[in-house]
């Protein structure tokens, strides 16, 4: 049955996911190489990838939070909590290298605590560009590429030519550009996956080789894609937020089980995540940098885009024929939430209904988001 071999395969991207540190520990016992983590969002990995290394974006686990309590300001997001935390725990030390780019004050400050406190891994604080508009931009960020390739060199101990760098970046196109086609099937069939699975999906592609996901996402696709259409039935939603982490299994179960079906987003571990290829002619080095300074998808880490997240926002829920959104905003994200009074009055203008669901590292009760949510379904019915 098609639907069982569909179960079978996202099951092998949710084994990855589910424990992903000790997965990894195990892949490089076997595999002999160096792995090097990626805070979320805008670093390269192709450039750690070209160096014969393994990239993986870092994730948040479930674990609760308890000696990062002593380095840490209680009130800084989840995901930097969780991280810190698992990181002075020892539990990051099989990495050979920690890369943090420069999003927001978190970020900066969990670089240097993760530096202080893991003395035997090269940790790297990339500091890209976010301002877009400002005399020499593209250079700025060439500079800082060319400086971490350096360091990457000297980590590894191999020369990252164009030609190695060339070959990555393609790797990598394919498996946005698979990854594109699943989002594309899912928009037009929702019921094919669950949303937790391609999230899943998603997640798991930011911690695998991607040879190795690649070929797992062509057989996905090649049985999704036999596979009849389906009616819909509910009400469809467009869902964003969450800029450097996936949400919750239980929020994405919660939305799916009072009557919603998710059509679309924006996330990290989302679109986002594998909107834009990187240009294969020319300079690998300077196509990379304008992939970070693509300005068609914006996001409040960045500045002075001549696109702002509000009126992008507007434009895809109603490209995908959502009947509302789901803003999905990370405690103490501050980015997020200084800009989220601009959303909401984007949105209102345009008409278009939407729920702002506030998500926390820690376990916290369902049952009033649980309300919330059901109340906004019956109100788009």
């Amino acid at each position: 049955m098609p639907r069982s071999k569909i179960s079978g395969i996202t099951d092998k991207f949710r084994a990855v996911v589910d424990e992903p540190y000790e997965k990894l520990k195990q892949w490089k016992e076997v595999n002999k190489k160096k792995i090097v983590g990626c805070s979320p969002m805008h670093f390269p990995e192709e450039l750690i990838h070209a160096a014969g290394m393994l990239p993986v974006v870092l994730q948040e686990t479930d674990e609760t939070i308890t000696t990062g309590f002593s380095y840490i300001y209680p009130f800084f997001c989840g995901i930097t909590r969780n991280l810190i935390d698992i990181g002075v725990k020892g539990q990051l030390g099989f990495l050979d290298g920690l890369i943090y780019s420069d999003l927001c004050v978190q970020n900066r400050t969990a670089a240097s605590i993760l530096r202080q406190n893991l003395p035997s891994i090269y940790v790297e604080f990339a500091q890209l560009p976010s301002s877009f508009t400002k005399e020499g931009v593209m250079e700025d960020t060439i500079k800082e590429l060319d400086r971490i390739k350096a360091n990457l060199e000297k980590l590894t101990g191999r020369k990252i030519d164009d030609k190695s760098l060339k070959q990555s970046i393609l790797v990598y196109n394919k498996n946005r550009s698979l990854l594109r086609r699943l989002h594309d099937l899912h928009r037009a069939d929702p019921k094919l996956l669950p949303y937790r699975d391609m999230q899943v999906i998603v997640q798991s592609s930011m911690l695998m080789p991607k040879e190795e996901h690649t070929q797992l996402l062509e057989e996905l696709l090649s049985e999704m894609e036999g596979m009849k259409p389906t009616s819909v039935k509910g009400s469809r939603l467009f869902l964003s937020g969450h800029l450097c982490q996936s949400p919750k299994a239980d929020i994405l179960d919660l939305i799916e089980g009072v009557g919603g079906v998710i059509v679309d987003d924006d996330l990290y571990t989302g679109y986002r995540h594998y909107a834009v290829d990187v240009e294969v002619n020319g300079s690998p080095i300077q196509a990379l940098a304008k992939r970070h300074l693509e300005k068609s998808l914006p996001v409040p880490t960045r500045t002075d885009l001549p696109i702002r997240w509000e009126k992008y926002l507007v434009d895809r829920v109603k490209a995908s024929k959502a009947q509302g959104a789901v803003i999905l905003v990370v405690k103490f994200c501050e980015p997020h939430l200084f800009y989220y009074p601009f959303i909401k009055e984007a949105l209102a203008k345009a008409c278009i209904p939407h729920i702002m669901v506030e998500t926390e590292h820690e376990v916290v009760s369902l049952e009033g988001v649980r309300t919330r949510l059901q109340a906004f379904i019956e109100m788009l019915r």
